[in-house]
């Protein structure tokens, strides 16, 4: 990974705590509104609540750039991080209404945050993963 520049420091846990946190609040906000307020249907304003929490990944990624890419894997892991909750949360909430009985509602709208997000984000996330096993390695890495 070489040396570091000087004054740059790589970003903490800390850091990377709060922004997983705020992933995790952002997610709860986009499925409490699809159960509560749009009964269980992904809606438009889904769409647009998850556009927000997408938005708050695009300006922590880019307000800490540099010190993700002083961690050794930093923006794999945020990526990663962001795939696991915001696809997990659809995946869960699609459980729990198949459980419930209610899964007639996943053929409203579901198709597009159950299939299409997972599959395409998660050929990007396949791509990062092979991109930092191939650019850094393993073997040599840094913390």
């Amino acid at each position: 990974m070489g040396k570091r520049p000087e004054g740059v420091t790589p970003i903490t846990n800390q850091g990377l705590a709060r922004y997983t946190g705020a992933l995790v609040v952002g997610v709860l906000v986009v499925q409490g509104y699809t159960a509560f307020v749009a009964d269980g249907r992904v809606t438009a304003g889904t769409a647009l609540l998850l556009a927000a929490v997408a938005l708050y990944m695009v300006v922590f990624t880019v307000r800490v750039a540099t010190a993700l890419r002083q961690r050794a894997y930093g923006t794999y892991f945020a990526h990663a991080v962001a795939y696991l909750i915001i696809n997990g949360s659809f995946w869960v909430h699609a459980w729990i209404l198949m459980l419930s009985g209610r899964d007639e509602m996943l053929q409203q709208g579901w198709t597009g945050p159950l299939v299409s997000m997972s599959v395409l984000w998660g050929a990007g996330l396949l791509a990062h993963t092979i991109g930092a096993m191939l650019s850094r390695g393993y073997e040599h890495v840094e913390v």
